[in-house]
C-alpha cells in the first residue's frame, strides 16, 4: 500500500458551514501530514481562505464551469499527481467526480454528505451512487434517511462526526462580561442568541416573530442577538460581494424590528465574525431555528461553551439536543413554539447551566478532531486495500 494522495474537490462559491468545516477539514488532515491538493474554482472564498496554507490549490479561472469539463480536469489532474482518493463535498462535486472515474474503479471516491438525502434512485444515480466508494456524514439521521433514499450499499454508509478545536471552546469570564456590559447587558439578563446566515430556511424571521408573543415584561429581562450576513452569491465584476436577494430583504425586515419601540434595545444585529466564539460566549442560551437543519456546526460551538440549544424538531438537530436534555425542542416554522422555548428559559433560569453542561459533556464524547482524523485516515486506508 502506497502513499495516500488526495484530491479534494469544492467548487462552491459560497461561504457557510458547509465550506467553512471543509476547509477545517483540509487544514486539519494537512497537519496530520496527509498529502492533499484542493480543486476549486479560484473566485471562491474556500481558495481565498486556503491560498496561504501548506495544501496546493488547483484552481479554474471560471466562477463555474460544466460538470463534464470539472470531470476531466479532475481525471486529468489524478492522472498528473497520481491521486488515490477524490474527495468531494457538495452534491455537484460528486457528480464530477463519478463522471472522471466513468471507465474506471480508482482513485476511490469518497463523498461528504453534508445536506439531506433527499429520494435520488433514477437510472442516472444508481449508476452516479455505483462511483461513490463511502458516503460519509455527522448525522445518524442523514445516513438513515440515505439508506432509505439513495441507491447505495448500505456498507458505504459511514457516520463521520464532524470535528471540533474542543480546546478552544472555554468561557472567557471577564471578556464576557466586558462584551455584554458593550451590547447592553445587565448581570441578570437572559441573552438568546443565534450564528446563522441571514436566510429563510434558518428560521430567522419565525425567531424574531417569537418576541412579538411575549410581554412586554418578559421582554425587559432577555436580549436576543442575531450574528450573521446575507447569503452570499459570490463577488461582481468589481470584486464585491452580492447577496441573494430574499436573504437582503430579511436582514432589513430584521433592521426595522429591531428599531420598534417594543424591542429597541433588546434586539441586536451583529455581522458575521470570523472569531465568533466570545460572541457565542456572552449568550444564555443558543438558537437555532432552521426548517431541517441537517447537522449544525453552530449548535456543536455552543454545546461545547456549556449553552443549552433551542433547536427545531427535524432532521439532525433532534439527534443534537436529544430529548430535551441538551436544550429544548420547538416546531419547525413556528414562531409560538419558539415563543414558548424562550419562556421556558424566563421562568426556569438554573435549567441554563444543568442543561449547558450536559451538552458540553456529549459534545466532547463525539466530536474531537482526534476522532474525527483517526477515523478519516482510516477510511482512506481501507479504501486504499480494496
Amino acid at each position: 500500500m502506497g502513499e495516500v494522495r488526495v484530491l479534494h474537490c469544492i467548487q462552491s462559491l459560497s461561504w457557510g458551514g458547509l465550506e467553512l468545516y471543509t476547509v477545517e477539514l483540509i487544514q486539519n488532515l494537512a497537519k496530520a501530514g496527509v498529502n492533499q491538493r484542493v480543486f476549486c474554482s479560484a473566485h471562491s472564498r474556500v481558495a481565498e481562505e486556503l491560498r496561504h496554507s501548506d495544501v496546493e490549490l488547483i484552481t479554474f479561472p471560471e466562477k463555474k464551469i460544466s460538470k463534464f469539463k470539472a470531470a476531466l480536469l479532475i481525471r486529468k489532474i489524478s492522472r498528473e499527481h497520481k491521486i488515490t482518493h477524490l474527495h468531494s463535498h457538495t452534491r455537484i462535486d460528486m457528480w464530477c467526480c463519478a463522471l472522471s472515474r466513468w471507465n474506471s474503479a480508482v482513485p476511490k471516491h469518497v463523498y461528504n454528505l453534508y445536506m439531506n438525502a433527499l429520494p435520488k434512485k433514477d437510472l442516472v444515480h444508481r449508476w452516479l451512487f455505483s462511483k461513490v466508494d463511502a458516503l460519509c456524514s455527522s448525522s445518524e439521521w442523514v445516513l438513515s434517511e440515505a439508506r432509505k433514499n439513495f441507491p447505495i450499499a448500505p456498507e458505504k454508509l459511514r457516520l463521520m462526526r464532524y470535528g471540533r478545536k474542543t480546546e478552544d471552546y472555554h468561557t472567557n469570564p471577564v471578556q464576557r462580561e466586558e462584551l455584554r456590559a458593550k451590547m447592553g447587558f445587565a448581570q441578570s439578563d437572559l441573552v438568546f442568541g443565534t450564528l446563522c446566515r441571514i436566510d429563510a430556511g434558518k428560521g430567522v424571521r419565525e425567531l424574531v416573530e417569537a418576541l412579538d408573543y411575549l410581554s412586554d415584561e418578559e421582554i425587559k429581562k432577555i436580549h436576543m442577538v442575531i450574528v450573521g450576513d446575507p447569503t452570499i452569491l459570490g463577488k461582481n465584476s468589481e470584486g464585491q460581494l452580492t447577496y441573494e436577494t430574499q436573504s437582503l430583504e430579511l436582514s432589513e425586515w430584521i433592521n426595522q424590528k429591531a428599531s420598534e419601540p417594543r424591542l429597541k434595545g433588546h434586539l441586536h444585529r451583529v455581522p458575521f465574525q470570523k472569531n465568533f466564539i466570545p460572541y457565542i460566549d456572552i449568550l444564555d442560551v443558543f438558537i437555532l431555528a432552521s426548517y431541517n437543519e441537517t447537522y449544525s456546526l453552530s449548535v456543536l460551538d455552543s454545546m461545547l461553551m456549556e449553552k443549552p440549544a433551542i433547536g427545531t424538531n427535524a432532521g439532525g438537530t433532534t439527534e443534537q439536543v436529544g430529548k430535551n436534555e441538551r436544550g429544548f425542542l420547538t416546531e419547525p416554522r413556528n414562531a409560538k413554539s419558539l415563543s414558548e422555548a424562550l419562556r421556558f428559559y424566563i421562568q426556569n433560569p438554573d435549567q441554563v447551566p444543568q442543561q449547558g453542561a450536559t451538552a458540553r459533556q456529549w459534545t466532547l464524547g463525539q466530536h474531537s478532531w482526534n476522532q474525527t482524523l483517526t477515523k478519516t485516515l482510516a477510511l482512506y486506508k481501507e479504501l486504499e486495500a480494496r
